[in-house]
């Protein structure tokens, strides 16, 4: 694949010269989308939609097609069957420099040769635009990655998250009406990640881009997307806004991909209810089938009360600031996470005897493993 596919694109919907203006942002849909690489299952029907102007991520363990259903959508892999749909037009068989989209891989993909602004003003040197028009429009893309005054600087006299800065900009050129983000942030370290995480965020919101972002890191993914399509095998286990991600996950598999969740035993109690820790609860959504099941709560859910008689010990204490995580051990030997207030946890040292218990509120149960 050549560098030059990557990043930009020959199509263009737009007449004005802002940097800050784009095209109409698209919706993009994709329906029932399957691919096999030989006896892989990439994708199984991948169905999912991205509204117009938001930023869409894509979060899954390694494998799962996140990153084949994106080069999907920018034509570089193509389905076995199923459509891609941009603003309801079918481009399933638009060659990849014909689909208005512009890309951002973890590899920047810079032109060594060329300085920064050559390098964002590449596209559009590829579509004869005036110099003078593609320089201005290069020099006001630096500006908006907050780069004015590296555009004479080569690749390499630049830092990682210049380099991606600038990879942005370039795939920014010709105002594409999707912008695709394949794990822009993985190859930095964590500080530059969190700075331009928020810069990525910042403009794509500025210039109301339709955006979809693949990412591992859930922490990446909460903080910056609209919404989030958590995958697992080729499908989509359930999309949501990151709030609803975490205190309302689908299923078990989000449940514990998303956040930290504790299992903890407990046994069904009729229709719809089960019982854990010396409490019965009801359950959120359909109860799974047998007599003993797991509830998974999370770590600022469970209340840790200090008790002698208690059975239940506290085997490790982690510092988060505001915040102290409690390793609480259960007499059959369960872990699980408890958050408190650091000033509601200085007598709760390792060692401390303790009784757990849950708020009374449905609770997600899931199969025993």
């Amino acid at each position: 694949m050549s560098t030059t596919m990557t990043t930009v694109t020959t199509t263009t919907a737009t007449t004005t010269d802002s940097a800050t203006a784009t095209a109409t942002a698209a919706s993009v849909e994709l329906r029932d989308l399957r691919r096999t690489f030989g006896t892989t299952l990439a994708l199984d029907g991948l169905d999912l939609t991205a509204r117009p102007g938001e930023l869409l991520a894509l979060l899954g363990p390694s494998g799962c097609g996140k990153t084949t259903a994106l080069r999907m959508l920018a034509g570089f892999e193509h389905p076995d069957s199923g459509q891609i749909l941009v603003d309801g037009q079918d481009i399933t068989a638009v060659p990849a420099h014909r689909r208005d989209a512009g890309m951002v891989f973890q590899s920047y993909s810079l032109f060594p040769h060329l300085n920064a602004l050559d390098n964002v003003a590449f596209g559009m040197r590829m579509r004869k635009v005036p110099a003078d028009r593609r320089r201005a429009r290069a020099a006001e893309l630096l500006e908006l990655v907050g780069l004015p005054d590296k555009g004479d600087r080569y690749p390499h006299q630049l830092s990682g998250g210049q380099q991606q800065r600038i990879a942005l900009a370039r795939a920014l050129a010709l105002r594409p009406r999707v912008l695709l983000l394949d794990e822009p942030l993985s190859a930095l370290d964590a500080k530059v990640r969190l700075t331009l995480r928020e810069e990525i965020r910042r403009v794509q919101q500025e210039l109301g881009i339709t955006t979809v972002f693949v990412t591992h890191d859930q922490e990446e993914a909460l903080s910056m997307a609209d919404r989030v399509a958590v995958m697992r095998g080729g499908r989509m286990e359930q999309c949501a806004t990151p709030a609803e991600l975490y205190g309302r996950p689908a299923t078990a598999f989000v449940a514990e991909f998303v956040g930290t969740m504790s299992r903890i035993p407990a046994r069904t109690a009729g229709i719809g209810t089960v019982e854990v820790l010396g409490r019965r609860l009801p359950v959120d959504g359909e109860a799974p089938e047998g007599p003993e099941v797991d509830v998974l709560v999370r770590p600022e859910a469970v209340r840790v009360t200090a008790d002698e008689a208690g059975e239940a010990r506290v085997t490790a204490t982690s510092f988060l600031g505001a915040v102290t995580r409690l390793t609480v051990t259960l007499p059959d030997g369960t872990t699980v996470k408890a958050d408190l207030p650091t000033h509601d946890a200085t007598a709760l040292v390792a060692g401390a005897a303790v009784t757990l218990s849950l708020p009374d509120r449905p609770v997600l149960a899931a199969a025993r493993p």
